[in-house]
């Protein structure tokens, strides 16, 4: 079985991972398992709470996706944290950053070999282990090799560059299925015929 780690800061972004985490729980190919800092429980921007799975002295290193999830808690120094990351991207693993996730890449240099988008680069003024701001893509979201990027209103986008990433021979079915969030079930209906009949 495939494992996914979706990493999680208090005041996570709820919105953010759950169309990928619930296409991903919805297969028997994946498990989705979380992480933070600490143990214990991770609260969102919603006021829901997840029990972590993993601290990050825990998480497995032998994994196939890793998820970071944006939200008010990415302002911070933690170089287990970006070594991580960059074992990951260095090893091939498909790394997906979305909202202030990115901008922690960006803090961290893990951005300067890729070409990446984000909430803003403004922002990131100030980073002066950033150093790529030329390949900076105005888009919702973005794919450079194993590096998924996106901004924070980008959770349909994110998903669905994540999922093509993984299953690249899907690519229409995949589409298809996010286009039904995109632009609302009546006008995907229209579209293309009722999902349910």
């Amino acid at each position: 079985m495939k494992k996914a780690i979706f990493f999680l800061l208090n005041d996570y972004a709820d919105w953010e991972g759950a169309y990928l985490a619930s296409r991903l729980s919805m297969t028997k190919e994946w498990l989705v398992e979380t992480a933070s800092l600490d143990k214990g429980i991770c609260q969102s921007i919603g006021g829901f709470s997840i029990v972590i799975a993993y601290s990050l002295e825990e998480i497995p290193r032998d994994i196939d996706l890793c998820i970071l999830i944006g939200g008010n808690s990415w302002n911070i120094e933690n170089n287990e944290l970006k070594n991580l990351i960059n074992f990951y991207l260095t090893s091939g693993i498909i790394v997906g950053a979305i909202c202030g996730a990115v901008d922690f890449l960006a803090k961290n240099g893990l951005l300067n070999n890729y070409q990446h988008t984000g909430n803003s680069q403004y922002i990131w003024n100030e980073y002066t282990e950033y150093r790529n701001g030329n390949n900076f893509i105005k888009k919702q979201s973005i794919t450079d090799r194993n590096l998924i990027t996106a901004n924070g209103t980008a959770a349909i986008e994110f998903s669905e560059q994540i999922l093509t990433a993984l299953y690249s021979d899907k690519r229409a079915e995949i589409e298809k299925e996010h286009e039904l969030f995109r632009i609302g079930y009546y006008n995907y209906c229209n579209k293309y015929g009722d999902p349910f009949v």
